[in-house]
């Protein structure tokens, strides 16, 4: 009689961080989209939760300036969403072992690189396939 079991691989755990590492790894990136001239453009805000980088930017809504228009987020500034823009894991605390990570419109989130933390923002900066915006209409 065959069986139904499967194998499945199952992916590494993110590392957890504690406070001071958290810190040490946000300066680090801060440091690096702050001296590239495309995320320094486009990235809003920087979120480390569970072992996870997390990057946003802004994006203007269609029909942003419609009074009877309801959004599932409220807006910032009256007529932003904030998305998030990639996603780096991380799996040591020293940021040698890392992935690039992308978010596909169904909430999937598919690994584009692996690879130390410096390599994963390289990849996030000069990537224009996963990574492209026109910023010429964001603040």
């Amino acid at each position: 009689m065959p069986s139904n079991k499967v194998w499945v691989k199952i992916p590494p755990k993110p590392i957890k961080l504690d406070p001071r590492d958290k810190i040490l790894i946000m300066n680090d990136v801060k440091k690096f989209i702050s001296n590239s001239k495309k995320l320094s453009n486009r990235i809003n805000r920087i979120d480390i939760r569970g072992g996870r980088i997390y990057l946003y930017y802004l994006y203007k809504p269609f029909r942003w300036n419609d009074p009877k228009a309801i959004f599932i987020k409220p807006l910032i500034d009256g007529k932003y969403n904030e998305i998030i823009f990639a996603r780096i894991t991380l799996y040591d605390k020293k940021g040698i072992d890392c992935t690039a990570d992308w978010q596909r419109h169904n909430g999937q989130w598919i690994t584009l690189i692996n690879g130390s933390l410096k390599e994963c923002l390289d990849y996030i900066d000069d990537d224009n396939q996963f990574f492209n915006l026109d910023t010429s209409e964001y603040p």
